[in-house]
């Protein structure tokens, strides 16, 4: 790949992994080195990238890279996300940490998938694609993921 296709083909595919990045992370600085990391691989790959796989391919790259960090180290910062321009009330900045918080505290099997299909849009053959799973294991853990979200996020909402 020279210089120019790889501009045109980090363009196309970087915001997507540096926010897949941040999810898995949960921090801003990792999920750049990340990102970063995932772009150099790809542009030293041995062969080409398959733009119809590209971006399963640096998902799995990206995924794979945040997992080895997590390995070395447990991830002790917190979330810190921009809001959209104009801010957000004080009742929507809860809400938001409360779900982050929940969605944290899913194992990355559950979180992962339903990260890609709910925030980034994939349809569930992508993210099969992408985790190297079966269509079938994909439904199931992003409805698990639904479910003990739900849960965790009534239990915060009503604490007994």
């Amino acid at each position: 790949m020279d210089g120019t296709n790889f501009h045109s083909f980090y363009e196309r595919h970087a915001k997507a992994v540096h926010r897949f990045a941040l999810y898995l992370t949960g921090n801003p600085d990792e999920a750049d080195e990340i990102a970063a990391e995932t772009f150099l691989r790809a542009w030293t790959a041995p062969g080409p990238v398959q733009e119809a796989t590209a971006r399963a391919y640096l998902i799995a790259i990206a995924r794979n890279l945040a997992r080895d960090n997590g390995r070395r180290r447990r991830r002790e910062t917190q979330l810190d996300f921009d809001w959209p321009a104009g801010g957000a009330s004080p009742h929507q900045m809860l809400e938001f940490g409360i779900t982050l918080t929940a969605l944290r505290g899913l194992p990355a099997e559950l979180a992962e998938p339903l990260v890609m299909s709910a925030v980034e849009g994939w349809s569930y053959e992508e993210i099969a694609a992408a985790l190297g799973t079966p269509l079938s294991t994909v439904k199931i853990r992003i409805h698990r993921a639904r479910l003990r979200l739900a849960k965790e996020l009534n239990r915060e909402r009503n604490p007994r």
